[in-house]
């Protein structure tokens, strides 16, 4: 595992929002391949021994460009997939030298730095743009630029071809480099100071019954921005015993107040159609949004919350704190905009903010915005845009124009 072989890139790791990290070996030169993404895609890429790169030959004013996709296939037609720029700079010039490899190592992490697999592995290029020697080139970074090649390139994998499929590079697992079937046992005291932690949390990345990982996952996402001592882990009401929420945070201006709503992670729920995983995504939000009623309805009758976990009893000042109702479901489809702007507008008079995110959002807002009132304000512009416009907004586009604002002011 790298970690043991190479602890200090640990810290690069957690830091890495997500997606493809190439990383150099000192002694040889030689290039790895890191991929921190979320456990449906490591879980997909085990259970088919591997995953591909499309190199998207993509026009631009300059000549013809690239972007990469890579593909995680839990569904032949509609693949997991990471979708990612290539620019005139080390990391785009370093993942095209990686894809000229015969093999590379690559190593596999989650959204919170854990280490789940890592493989020796061939590479089989037999038509792409690097294979056929026609000319490319790599652009210069702009925001506006890479507004346009996401765009761009969500269309073109969309639109691909049977001949796309057969001339994209193939990634091929040989040699496991890590035990498999890893589990995942954590005592440390500063991960587990919350309310309701138990004082340790167990792990895997095959999952029966989500619930208890997805909980404690959305708690470690929340401690980037939350001290420990802000944070409650199934609080249930003292009045009539019944679960309060899933997660509570609390600070002097705000109440979270978070419903989460998961999966199983396993060979068969990956395997099911997109019909059905479709269904079940709108089940989790229709489940989501009534139980986020009833809390914030709850909250908002009361000057003060009465909760207890594990028989220990606490109470919370509401004393007009703003309520912010959010919603985490497993996945959500971005063709069904409409269908989420309508349960903004369902929500609207039921708390002071409304927001449905799925994992992947979540913890992309978790990251970047790694303070309590930094979230909670962007959870709460996120909300209004939606409702002021009456039109859904990706959440991953959201934060990607924050991280370009942030970019721009930069000297």
């Amino acid at each position: 595992m790298i970690t043991v072989i190479h602890p200090t890139i640990l810290r690069s790791v957690l830091e890495f929002p997500g997606g493809l990290l190439p990383a150099r070996i000192e002694n040889s030169g030689k290039l790895l391949l890191i991929i921190k993404i979320p456990k449906e895609y490591i879980l997909a890429a085990r259970i088919k021994s591997g995953f591909s790169f499309y190199l998207a030959p993509l026009p631009s004013t300059s000549g013809l460009t690239v972007a990469l996709t890579t593909a995680f296939f839990d569904d032949g037609d509609e693949p997991l997939v990471i979708k990612t720029p290539l620019f005139d700079e080390p990391l785009g010039k370093d993942l095209l030298e990686l894809l000229t490899y015969d093999e590379f190592e690559v190593y596999f992490f989650d959204e919170h730095g854990r280490e789940w697999m890592s493989h020796r592995a061939s590479v089989h290029d037999e038509g792409s743009l690097i294979a056929t020697g026609e000319e490319f080139g790599l652009l210069s970074y702009h925001p506006q630029t890479v507004n346009s090649i996401y765009e761009n390139l969500e269309r073109w994998f969309g639109c691909r071809t049977v001949e796309d499929d057969v001339n994209a590079i193939k990634v091929v697992f040989e040699e496991e480099l890590s035990p498999p079937d890893i589990f995942i046992l954590n005592f440390r005291q500063d991960d587990h100071d919350y309310l309701g932690s138990g004082g340790f949390s167990h792990s895997s990345l095959e999952r029966e019954n989500p619930g208890y990982f997805q909980e404690r996952d959305i708690v470690a996402g929340l401690k980037r921005a939350f001290r420990g001592e802000q944070l409650a882990l199934n609080p249930m009401r003292r009045d009539n015993g019944k679960e309060f929420v899933d997660v509570l945070a609390v600070n002097n201006t705000h109440l979270l107040l978070v419903q989460a709503k998961d999966s199983p992670n396993t060979e068969v729920s990956l395997s099911r159609t997109i019909d059905r995983k479709r269904r079940t995504s709108h089940s989790q939000i229709a489940k989501g949004v009534k139980q986020a009623k009833g809390a914030a309805a709850y909250t908002r009758g009361h000057q003060n919350l009465e909760l207890s976990i594990e028989k220990e009893e606490f109470d919370i000042a509401v004393d007009g704190k703003k309520v912010v109702s959010l919603v985490v479901v497993q996945e959500m489809f971005t063709d069904e905009g409409d269908a989420f702007v309508a349960r903004y507008r369902e929500m609207e008079g039921s708390g002071d903010v409304f927001v449905l995110l799925d994992y992947a959002a979540f913890n992309a807002f978790c990251h970047e915005f790694p303070d309590e009132q930094q979230l909670l304000n962007a959870f709460t512009d996120y909300g209004a845009k939606i409702l002021a416009k009456g039109i859904w907004i990706d959440p991953r586009s959201y934060v990607l124009e924050f991280i370009q604002e942030r970019l721009g002011k930069l000297p």
